[in-house]
């Protein structure tokens, strides 16, 4: 029987006010006090500093520029998914919202630090922990990608972009950047990361994830590079990016040393190589030199070349094989036309069936170049709005 994916929404990513104000959130967690359960009108007073300038619906007082807060809770359940809403700084309780563990820990490392430096790297761990975007950005300019973004004065601005190691440039657009979520999706456990993970599977969710929008389809991208240039700038902070004046690169050794950490493994880097294939270019070259001369492939043999180009361990592979098509499948990249129980010897047949050892699938990759091209902008509109249509 198939396990179903895990289904997760990402709202629209707003984090704090601009890219230079990297303070607010530790700064606002280190207000907070442990165990207190404040309302979601008080947390923007008290907490954050807020003051209610306006009135939303239900008549509830808000503040003016107050979309950042939400980007600090973590994940709900919503119906037949979950929902990641920020980097856990906060969690929902019965009566109102609270300070996690990991909000009281920043906030702790704020108050104390001897210098910003201190509490800009316990900033940048909880985004490696928590926020999937930032987590895919650093990856994969762990596994070779650069960065393209001007820095001055360390504090990233105007257009932002990422190369392959290939070459292949991808501009992150204002709005409707598909290349973006094209990445989250072929990298979503680089982008899950380990203490999402462990989350669901404490729950009992142990599948492959699957990105989603709030409202279905693809996560939003709007204003994404705004959103990624404050999250970014806190690594320029704590100097772990090399190069410049506009392109830049990271290395394992460059970031442990400016998180001041002995090495990634917390973090979910540990080892982190170049990666020359995708999965969709390793699936690919799996099923062309595993195929006969009729199309049909078996499965054993495919499961052990696609995790030989993916450099998964022998152990993994069959699951690692299941995990891929099962979310090809999904996105509707791949159709099964047809399957044989073969025979015993052939080993194991997808997803453990033994009607399933050699098949025959039509697979579509996507295509490699991922320039995209800015959408036309059009103008912002109110909190209420922006919240409507993404969140």
């Amino acid at each position: 029987m198939n396990t179903p994916l895990v289904r997760i929404a990402l709202p629209k990513l707003f984090l704090w006010s601009e890219a230079a104000r990297i303070q607010e959130y530790p700064e606002a967690a280190s207000r907070a006090e442990p165990g207190r359960v404040y309302s979601r009108a008080d947390l923007e007073r008290v907490v954050f500093d807020i003051a209610s300038t306006m009135e939303f619906k239900g008549g509830a007082p808000r503040g003016k520029g107050t979309d950042g807060v939400i980007n600090t809770y973590g994940m709900e359940r919503s119906g037949a998914r979950y929902r990641i809403n920020g980097i856990s700084l906060f969690e929902r309780v019965d009566k109102g919202l609270r300070a996690t563990a990991e909000g009281v820990e920043l906030g702790k490392a704020f108050r104390e630090a001897a210098a910003d430096v201190d509490w800009a790297r316990a900033l940048a761990k909880q985004l490696l922990r928590r926020d999937p975007r930032t987590r895919l950005v650093i990856g994969l300019c762990l596994a070779g990608w650069r960065l393209g973004v001007e820095a001055p004065g360390g504090v990233p601005t105007g257009a932002l972009s990422l190369t392959s190691p290939e070459g292949d440039v991808l501009e992150i657009a204002q709005r409707n950047c598909d290349g973006f979520n094209t990445l989250l999706r072929h990298n979503a456990e680089l982008a899950l990361g380990p203490r999402w993970r462990a989350d669901l599977s404490a729950l009992g969710e142990t599948a492959a994830v699957v990105w989603e929008g709030v409202q279905g389809g693809a996560p939003s991208t709007n204003d994404l590079p705004t959103a990624l240039k404050k999250a970014l700038a806190v690594f320029f902070h704590i100097r772990a990016f090399e190069g410049g004046p506009s392109t830049w690169g990271l290395d394992a050794g460059g970031l442990a040393g400016a998180l001041a950490v002995e090495n990634l493994l917390e973090l979910g880097f540990e080892g982190t190589a170049p990666v020359r294939l995708t999965d969709d270019e390793a699936f690919a070259r799996a099923l062309r030199d595993c195929a006969d001369s009729e199309g049909f492939l078996i499965v054993s043999q495919l499961g052990e070349r696609f995790g030989e180009l993916l450099q998964a361990p022998d152990e993994d592979r069959a699951v690692v094989l299941d995990s891929y098509i099962r979310t090809a499948m999904y996105h509707e990249q791949l159709r099964l036309l047809d399957r044989h129980a073969g025979q015993p010897r052939m080993g194991r047949g997808l997803f453990g069936e033994p009607g399933a050892r050699r098949v025959r699938i039509e697979f579509t990759p996507v295509h490699k170049t991922m320039n995209v091209e800015t959408a036309e902008q059009t103008p912002m509109g109110s909190s209420r709005e922006m919240q409507g249509e993404d969140r």
